[in-house]
């Protein structure tokens, strides 16, 4: 009989611990239970019951963290989820879906086109060294964190996308097949990296502005680690004060993003580092990998597309200056 009751027991624990998958659509109700299209759900509702390893299944459309114009109001991913965008409303399997299609998650909250009412930031990552977060296949766009001069905080960095620090150690989170377009922010227009080792893979970042570091991209190492891995991926038309398509700073941590066949086109900064500006304290390192990359049509008045400042070094003036590491423009990096 105790035999019988430990294998019930443990049948109990596997069910109920088994990875759910919610469907979600733009009109989706708030009611619904998410258990198939017919069912979908509101994306806030479905973010909000979802706990690690399970799938949510976005549906084409666009989304708005919040219809009450509340500006601080964000998608807020929960470690260990994995939100998959693009359907159509009809697929049973994941690689059914389009690879052209993409669900959008926009921060224009307010009157239509005007930013200053916007999100201050569309999406926010819960991160954690035991769960990694998979976003793949949206578009996230006009976030509008606020400028320098109403002071620093987590309302003006990464208009687009927030990855918080994990309390137990480097994270590992995947963010593929997505564009991030017009965000704006202080520091990290579309994405600030607040520590971890998130993957970014075949991703889109254009016309991204920050007012002072890191137009598309700012990876952040304060009394911590910021190693992120960008693979295939396109910066093109980001503008920025310093590093218009990424800053990486190591602040009394460490910065060594690694960055992969990738291109930085057209990208613009006022002052240093017109692609990628590197920077460091006296307690801090910022050594970036750049490897097999293509830089074209970039400016800024000092500096040449990597530039660097403090006790910072990159590989990747070193590999241009040898003749290597140079991808040539391949226009399938446009998604």
């Amino acid at each position: 009989m105790k035999y019988l009751l430990l294998f019930i027991t443990l049948l109990s624990v596997a069910t109920t611990s088994q990875a759910a998958r919610f469907y979600v659509a733009p009109n989706g109700s708030t009611s619904a239970d998410g258990s198939t299209w017919a069912q979908a759900m509101n994306l806030q509702t479905a973010l909000k019951v979802s706990r690690d390893t399970d799938e949510l299944w976005v549906m084409r459309g666009t989304y708005v963290p919040t219809t009450t114009g509340n500006r601080s109001a964000t998608f807020l991913v929960p470690a260990g989820i994995h939100l998959y965008g693009g359907f159509t409303g009809v697929e049973t399997q994941l690689h059914q879906r389009e690879p052209g299609n993409k669900s959008i998650l926009s921060g224009d909250i307010g009157r239509t086109g005007d930013k200053g009412d916007n999100a201050y930031t569309v999406v926010s990552m819960i991160s954690s060294a035991m769960s990694p977060t998979t976003v793949d296949g949206f578009v996230i766009e006009h976030g509008f964190g606020r400028g320098y001069t109403e002071g620093f905080s987590k309302k003006n960095v990464g208009g687009g996308l927030f990855i918080m620090a994990a309390a137990n150690g480097l994270s590992s989170d995947r963010i593929s097949n997505c564009v991030f377009r017009n965000n704006d922010a202080h520091n990290g227009g579309a994405v600030y990296v607040d520590s971890g080792r998130p993957s970014f893979v075949g991703c889109y970042f254009q016309s991204n502005t920050a007012d002072f570091n890191g137009g598309a991209v700012f990876n952040q190492g304060t009394s911590s680690e910021s190693s992120p891995i960008f693979r295939d991926c396109l910066f093109q038309d980001n503008a920025s004060n310093s590093g218009a398509g990424m800053t990486n700073y190591g602040m009394n941590g460490i910065s060594s993003p690694l960055v992969l066949d990738c291109q930085f086109i057209n990208n613009v900064s006022v002052m240093n580092g017109a692609a990628i500006f590197n920077m460091a304290n006296d307690n801090g390192d910022c050594s970036p990998v750049v490897e097999n990359c293509f830089f074209e049509g970039n400016a800024s008045i000092l500096g040449d597309d990597v530039s660097g400042m403090g006790v910072s070094r990159s590989i990747a003036s070193e590999a241009r200056l040898n003749g290597g590491g140079v991808l040539r423009p391949n226009a399938s990096a446009k998604r």
